[in-house]
Protein backbone atom coordinates (compact mmCIF):
# COMPACT_ATOMS: atom_id res chain seq x y z
CA UNK A 1 0.00 0.00 0.00
CA UNK A 2 1.43 3.54 -0.82
CA UNK A 3 1.32 6.23 1.74
CA UNK A 4 -2.18 8.04 2.16
CA UNK A 5 -3.87 4.44 1.29
CA UNK A 6 -6.47 3.09 3.53
CA UNK A 7 -5.29 -0.25 4.89
CA UNK A 8 -7.20 -3.71 3.44
CA UNK A 9 -9.53 -4.12 6.23
CA UNK A 10 -10.51 -0.68 6.40
CA UNK A 11 -10.88 -0.80 2.07
CA UNK A 12 -12.82 -3.96 2.84
CA UNK A 13 -15.32 -2.84 5.27
CA UNK A 14 -16.39 0.09 2.93
CA UNK A 15 -20.26 -0.32 2.65
CA UNK A 16 -20.07 -0.63 -1.18
CA UNK A 17 -17.04 -2.26 -1.82
CA UNK A 18 -18.56 -5.69 -0.56
CA UNK A 19 -18.96 -7.09 -4.34
CA UNK A 20 -15.02 -5.45 -5.56
CA UNK A 21 -11.97 -5.57 -3.56
CA UNK A 22 -9.02 -3.13 -4.30
CA UNK A 23 -7.22 -5.33 -7.18
CA UNK A 24 -3.40 -5.94 -6.05
CA UNK A 25 -2.81 -3.97 -9.34
CA UNK A 26 -5.18 -0.80 -8.24
CA UNK A 27 -2.77 2.93 -8.59
CA UNK A 28 -1.92 3.91 -5.00
CA UNK A 29 -2.99 7.68 -3.60
CA UNK A 30 0.12 9.19 -4.70
CA UNK A 31 0.02 7.95 -8.01
CA UNK A 32 -3.13 8.77 -8.69
CA UNK A 33 -2.34 12.00 -7.35
CA UNK A 34 0.49 12.41 -9.87
CA UNK A 35 -1.76 11.47 -12.61
CA UNK A 36 -4.60 13.62 -12.04
CA UNK A 37 -2.33 16.99 -11.32
CA UNK A 38 -0.90 16.54 -14.61
CA UNK A 39 -4.36 16.54 -16.46
CA UNK A 40 -4.87 19.60 -14.23
CA UNK A 41 -2.27 21.56 -14.24
CA UNK A 42 -2.11 20.77 -18.28
CA UNK A 43 -5.64 22.26 -18.34
CA UNK A 44 -4.40 25.30 -16.94
CA UNK A 45 -1.15 25.98 -18.88
CA UNK A 46 -3.30 25.78 -22.40
CA UNK A 47 -5.88 28.57 -20.69
CA UNK A 48 -3.07 30.26 -19.59
CA UNK A 49 -0.94 30.21 -23.21
CA UNK A 50 -4.87 31.27 -24.35
CA UNK A 51 -4.66 34.47 -22.02
CA UNK A 52 -1.17 35.12 -23.12
CA UNK A 53 -2.34 35.48 -27.00
CA UNK A 54 -5.39 37.55 -26.24
CA UNK A 55 -3.22 40.13 -23.68
CA UNK A 56 -0.42 40.48 -25.98
CA UNK A 57 -2.42 41.09 -29.23
CA UNK A 58 -0.18 37.61 -30.73
CA UNK A 59 -3.39 35.00 -31.84
CA UNK A 60 -0.30 32.35 -32.95
CA UNK A 61 0.14 31.30 -28.90
CA UNK A 62 -3.64 30.43 -29.64
CA UNK A 63 -2.28 27.75 -31.82
CA UNK A 64 -0.26 26.41 -29.31
CA UNK A 65 -3.01 25.50 -26.92
CA UNK A 66 -4.37 23.87 -29.83
CA UNK A 67 -1.27 21.96 -29.98
CA UNK A 68 -1.55 20.97 -26.61
CA UNK A 69 -4.72 19.04 -27.11
CA UNK A 70 -3.65 15.71 -28.37
CA UNK A 71 -0.96 15.92 -25.44
CA UNK A 72 -3.89 16.62 -22.98
CA UNK A 73 -5.51 13.67 -24.51
CA UNK A 74 -2.55 11.33 -24.42
CA UNK A 75 -2.71 12.01 -20.31
CA UNK A 76 -6.45 11.01 -20.52
CA UNK A 77 -5.74 8.25 -22.44
CA UNK A 78 -2.95 7.46 -18.95
CA UNK A 79 -5.72 8.16 -16.45
CA UNK A 80 -8.75 5.78 -18.64
CA UNK A 81 -6.11 3.27 -18.92
CA UNK A 82 -5.65 2.71 -15.36
CA UNK A 83 -9.42 3.53 -14.27
CA UNK A 84 -10.19 0.20 -15.71
CA UNK A 85 -7.18 -1.24 -13.99
CA UNK A 86 -5.08 -1.70 -17.30
CA UNK A 87 -7.41 -4.27 -18.44
CA UNK A 88 -6.85 -2.72 -22.22
CA UNK A 89 -3.84 -2.14 -23.97
CA UNK A 90 -4.99 -0.86 -27.20
CA UNK A 91 -5.68 2.72 -25.07
CA UNK A 92 -1.53 2.39 -24.47
CA UNK A 93 -1.08 2.29 -28.36
CA UNK A 94 -3.66 4.99 -28.60
CA UNK A 95 -1.76 7.21 -25.77
CA UNK A 96 1.54 6.74 -27.82
CA UNK A 97 -0.13 7.73 -31.04
CA UNK A 98 -1.23 10.56 -29.26
CA UNK A 99 1.74 11.86 -27.60
CA UNK A 100 3.64 12.12 -30.78
CA UNK A 101 0.71 13.69 -32.24
CA UNK A 102 1.19 16.04 -29.75
CA UNK A 103 4.82 16.33 -30.23
CA UNK A 104 4.36 17.50 -33.55
CA UNK A 105 1.84 19.83 -33.35
CA UNK A 106 3.60 21.67 -30.40
CA UNK A 107 6.37 22.02 -32.57
CA UNK A 108 4.47 23.17 -35.38
CA UNK A 109 2.38 25.50 -32.64
CA UNK A 110 6.07 26.94 -31.68
CA UNK A 111 7.18 27.56 -35.28
CA UNK A 112 4.91 29.63 -36.13
CA UNK A 113 5.26 31.93 -32.64
CA UNK A 114 8.63 32.13 -33.86
CA UNK A 115 8.33 33.25 -37.47
CA UNK A 116 5.42 35.49 -35.63
CA UNK A 117 8.70 37.39 -33.77
CA UNK A 118 10.16 37.79 -36.33
CA UNK A 119 12.45 34.81 -36.26
CA UNK A 120 13.61 32.59 -39.56
CA UNK A 121 16.04 30.24 -40.76
CA UNK A 122 18.88 32.08 -41.21
CA UNK A 123 19.10 32.90 -37.38
CA UNK A 124 20.15 29.33 -36.83
CA UNK A 125 23.68 30.36 -38.57
CA UNK A 126 25.72 32.13 -36.16
CA UNK A 127 28.62 33.06 -38.73
CA UNK A 128 28.52 35.82 -41.48
CA UNK A 129 26.40 38.18 -39.57
CA UNK A 130 25.92 41.27 -41.80
CA UNK A 131 24.73 44.42 -41.11
CA UNK A 132 21.71 44.37 -42.05
CA UNK A 133 21.13 41.12 -39.88
CA UNK A 134 22.41 42.73 -37.13
CA UNK A 135 19.47 45.60 -37.80
CA UNK A 136 17.20 43.07 -38.22
CA UNK A 137 18.39 41.11 -34.76
CA UNK A 138 18.17 44.84 -33.07
CA UNK A 139 14.40 44.64 -33.97
CA UNK A 140 13.70 41.28 -33.31
CA UNK A 141 14.97 42.38 -29.69
CA UNK A 142 13.02 45.20 -29.02
CA UNK A 143 10.35 43.38 -30.28
CA UNK A 144 10.92 40.65 -27.83
CA UNK A 145 11.00 43.39 -24.89
CA UNK A 146 7.88 44.88 -25.94
CA UNK A 147 6.03 40.98 -25.63
CA UNK A 148 7.88 40.89 -22.39
CA UNK A 149 6.62 44.16 -21.23
CA UNK A 150 3.08 42.95 -22.43
CA UNK A 151 3.62 39.53 -20.54
CA UNK A 152 4.96 41.26 -17.30
CA UNK A 153 1.24 43.30 -17.11
CA UNK A 154 -0.68 40.25 -17.75
CA UNK A 155 1.05 38.96 -14.91
CA UNK A 156 0.88 41.98 -12.35
CA UNK A 157 -2.89 42.11 -13.50
CA UNK A 158 -2.95 38.86 -12.49
CA UNK A 159 -1.33 38.42 -9.32
CA UNK A 160 -4.11 40.55 -7.59
CA UNK A 161 -7.01 38.33 -8.91
CA UNK A 162 -5.62 34.93 -7.31
CA UNK A 163 -2.63 34.22 -5.38
CA UNK A 164 -0.11 31.74 -6.34
CA UNK A 165 -0.23 29.80 -3.15
CA UNK A 166 -4.34 30.06 -3.48
CA UNK A 167 -3.89 28.51 -6.90
CA UNK A 168 -1.86 25.56 -6.12
CA UNK A 169 -3.68 24.71 -2.86
CA UNK A 170 -6.91 24.31 -5.00
CA UNK A 171 -4.90 21.89 -7.51
CA UNK A 172 -3.73 20.39 -4.48
CA UNK A 173 -7.31 19.65 -3.05
CA UNK A 174 -8.69 18.64 -6.02
CA UNK A 175 -6.30 16.16 -7.15
CA UNK A 176 -6.03 14.53 -3.38
CA UNK A 177 -9.87 14.39 -3.55
CA UNK A 178 -10.34 12.72 -7.46
CA UNK A 179 -7.77 10.34 -6.42
CA UNK A 180 -9.64 8.94 -2.87
CA UNK A 181 -13.14 9.25 -5.16
CA UNK A 182 -11.51 7.32 -8.34
CA UNK A 183 -9.81 4.40 -6.20
CA UNK A 184 -11.98 3.77 -3.27
CA UNK A 185 -15.45 4.80 -5.19
CA UNK A 186 -15.35 2.86 -8.26
CA UNK A 187 -15.00 0.06 -5.85
CA UNK A 188 -19.00 0.25 -5.70
CA UNK A 189 -18.99 0.06 -9.68
CA UNK A 190 -19.06 -2.65 -12.09
CA UNK A 191 -17.78 -1.10 -15.21
CA UNK A 192 -14.20 -0.73 -14.30
CA UNK A 193 -13.63 -4.51 -13.83
CA UNK A 194 -14.61 -5.30 -17.53
CA UNK A 195 -13.38 -5.18 -20.89
CA UNK A 196 -15.62 -2.21 -22.27
CA UNK A 197 -13.67 -0.66 -24.73
CA UNK A 198 -16.14 1.91 -25.72
CA UNK A 199 -16.53 3.24 -22.87
CA UNK A 200 -12.96 3.58 -22.14
CA UNK A 201 -12.89 5.39 -26.01
CA UNK A 202 -15.88 7.37 -25.12
CA UNK A 203 -14.34 8.73 -21.81
CA UNK A 204 -11.57 9.61 -23.75
CA UNK A 205 -12.78 11.25 -26.28
CA UNK A 206 -15.32 13.40 -24.09
CA UNK A 207 -12.87 14.69 -21.99
CA UNK A 208 -10.70 16.42 -24.38
CA UNK A 209 -13.51 17.47 -26.38
CA UNK A 210 -15.01 19.55 -23.32
CA UNK A 211 -11.69 21.16 -22.97
CA UNK A 212 -11.61 22.14 -26.21
CA UNK A 213 -14.90 23.82 -26.66
CA UNK A 214 -14.30 26.71 -24.74
CA UNK A 215 -11.88 27.33 -27.06
CA UNK A 216 -13.87 26.51 -30.14
CA UNK A 217 -16.32 28.86 -28.47
CA UNK A 218 -14.55 31.45 -28.21
CA UNK A 219 -12.20 31.29 -31.60
CA UNK A 220 -13.41 32.34 -35.28
CA UNK A 221 -13.78 28.28 -35.74
CA UNK A 222 -17.66 28.98 -34.80
CA UNK A 223 -18.21 31.48 -36.86
CA UNK A 224 -19.90 31.03 -39.78
CA UNK A 225 -20.54 33.94 -41.44
CA UNK A 226 -23.89 35.54 -42.14
CA UNK A 227 -26.87 34.74 -43.47
CA UNK A 228 -28.92 36.31 -46.16
CA UNK A 229 -30.58 38.43 -43.25
CA UNK A 230 -27.55 39.74 -42.08
CA UNK A 231 -27.54 37.52 -39.40
CA UNK A 232 -25.31 35.51 -37.80
CA UNK A 233 -25.11 31.96 -38.79
CA UNK A 234 -25.48 29.31 -35.56
CA UNK A 235 -23.68 26.53 -37.57
CA UNK A 236 -22.72 24.73 -40.86
CA UNK A 237 -25.12 22.75 -43.01
CA UNK A 238 -25.65 21.23 -45.63
CA UNK A 239 -26.54 23.68 -47.41
CA UNK A 240 -23.56 25.53 -47.10
CA UNK A 241 -21.89 22.32 -48.62
CA UNK A 242 -24.85 22.11 -51.72
CA UNK A 243 -23.75 25.61 -52.73
CA UNK A 244 -20.57 24.15 -54.54
CA UNK A 245 -22.68 21.91 -56.66
CA UNK A 246 -21.67 18.14 -57.31
CA UNK A 247 -17.84 19.72 -56.18
CA UNK A 248 -19.54 19.99 -52.87
CA UNK A 249 -21.60 16.80 -52.71
CA UNK A 250 -19.02 14.53 -53.36
CA UNK A 251 -16.56 16.08 -51.09
CA UNK A 252 -18.66 15.41 -48.39
CA UNK A 253 -18.90 11.79 -50.02
CA UNK A 254 -15.15 11.39 -49.79
CA UNK A 255 -15.02 12.85 -45.89
CA UNK A 256 -17.84 10.35 -45.06
CA UNK A 257 -15.90 7.42 -46.97
CA UNK A 258 -12.71 8.48 -45.04
CA UNK A 259 -14.56 8.03 -41.63
CA UNK A 260 -15.56 4.80 -42.41
CA UNK A 261 -12.48 3.35 -43.90
CA UNK A 262 -10.96 4.30 -40.97
CA UNK A 263 -13.68 2.82 -38.51
CA UNK A 264 -13.10 -0.81 -39.25
CA UNK A 265 -9.70 -1.22 -38.99
CA UNK A 266 -9.43 0.83 -35.78
CA UNK A 267 -12.28 -1.17 -34.33
CA UNK A 268 -10.77 -4.71 -35.44
CA UNK A 269 -7.60 -3.42 -33.90
CA UNK A 270 -9.51 -2.77 -30.79
CA UNK A 271 -10.87 -6.20 -30.78
CA UNK A 272 -7.62 -7.75 -31.08
CA UNK A 273 -5.52 -5.35 -28.26
CA UNK A 274 -8.71 -6.47 -26.09
CA UNK A 275 -9.31 -10.33 -26.81
CA UNK A 276 -6.19 -11.04 -28.59
CA UNK A 277 -7.38 -12.56 -31.65
CA UNK A 278 -8.41 -11.12 -34.75
CA UNK A 279 -12.56 -10.39 -35.98
CA UNK A 280 -14.00 -12.82 -37.61
CA UNK A 281 -17.59 -10.95 -38.94
CA UNK A 282 -18.46 -13.46 -41.24
CA UNK A 283 -18.46 -16.83 -39.01
CA UNK A 284 -18.56 -15.59 -35.70
CA UNK A 285 -21.40 -13.27 -34.62
CA UNK A 286 -20.08 -12.12 -31.21
CA UNK A 287 -17.43 -10.86 -32.96
CA UNK A 288 -19.43 -9.50 -35.41
CA UNK A 289 -21.62 -7.49 -32.74
CA UNK A 290 -18.67 -6.50 -30.78
CA UNK A 291 -17.26 -4.53 -34.26
CA UNK A 292 -20.67 -3.04 -35.32
CA UNK A 293 -20.41 -1.55 -31.40
CA UNK A 294 -17.20 -0.16 -31.91
CA UNK A 295 -18.13 1.38 -35.21
CA UNK A 296 -21.18 2.49 -33.47
CA UNK A 297 -19.71 4.16 -30.67
CA UNK A 298 -17.50 5.81 -32.88
CA UNK A 299 -20.23 7.21 -35.49
CA UNK A 300 -22.10 8.87 -31.88
CA UNK A 301 -18.74 10.48 -30.77
CA UNK A 302 -18.51 11.86 -34.99
CA UNK A 303 -22.01 13.52 -34.64
CA UNK A 304 -20.14 15.66 -31.86
CA UNK A 305 -17.93 16.59 -34.55
CA UNK A 306 -20.83 17.67 -37.19
CA UNK A 307 -19.11 21.36 -37.96
CA UNK A 308 -15.91 19.56 -38.48
CA UNK A 309 -16.79 17.27 -41.03
CA UNK A 310 -19.10 19.64 -42.81
CA UNK A 311 -16.09 22.12 -42.40
CA UNK A 312 -13.32 19.48 -43.76
CA UNK A 313 -15.87 19.02 -46.59
CA UNK A 314 -16.09 22.37 -47.42
CA UNK A 315 -12.48 22.51 -47.40
CA UNK A 316 -12.03 19.69 -49.95
CA UNK A 317 -14.82 20.95 -52.49
CA UNK A 318 -12.71 23.54 -54.38
CA UNK A 319 -9.92 20.73 -54.84
CA UNK A 320 -12.41 18.41 -55.84
CA UNK A 321 -13.93 20.64 -57.99
CA UNK A 322 -10.96 21.74 -59.74
CA UNK A 323 -9.19 18.09 -60.07
CA UNK A 324 -12.16 15.63 -60.48
CA UNK A 325 -15.67 17.27 -61.61
CA UNK A 326 -13.95 19.92 -63.83
CA UNK A 327 -11.02 18.18 -64.55
CA UNK A 328 -11.32 18.25 -68.37
CA UNK A 329 -12.19 21.81 -68.51
CA UNK A 330 -8.75 23.05 -66.46
CA UNK A 331 -6.61 20.42 -69.29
Amino acid sequence: AGVGDFPAATSAALPWASQHPDPENALSIPTWIIHYSSVIEFIIAMRLVWEYAKRTGNETWKGLTWGMLPLHASGVCACTYHLFYNNMQFIVTMQAGLTALGNLTCAIAAYRIAVSNGWTFGDLNPFNKDNESEDNDSTKRMTAVKTSSSAAVVVEQDSSSENSLVLFGKITATTIVLSYLTKYGELGVDFPFSVNPPLALGIIVAVPLLTAFPYLQESNFLSFGKDEDGEEKKGLSMADVKKFGAAGILAYVLTELAFWAVAFPVASTALYQTSGHWPDVINDATDRTTVLGFIFAGANVARLLVPVRLGAALALAPWVDENITNRENNE
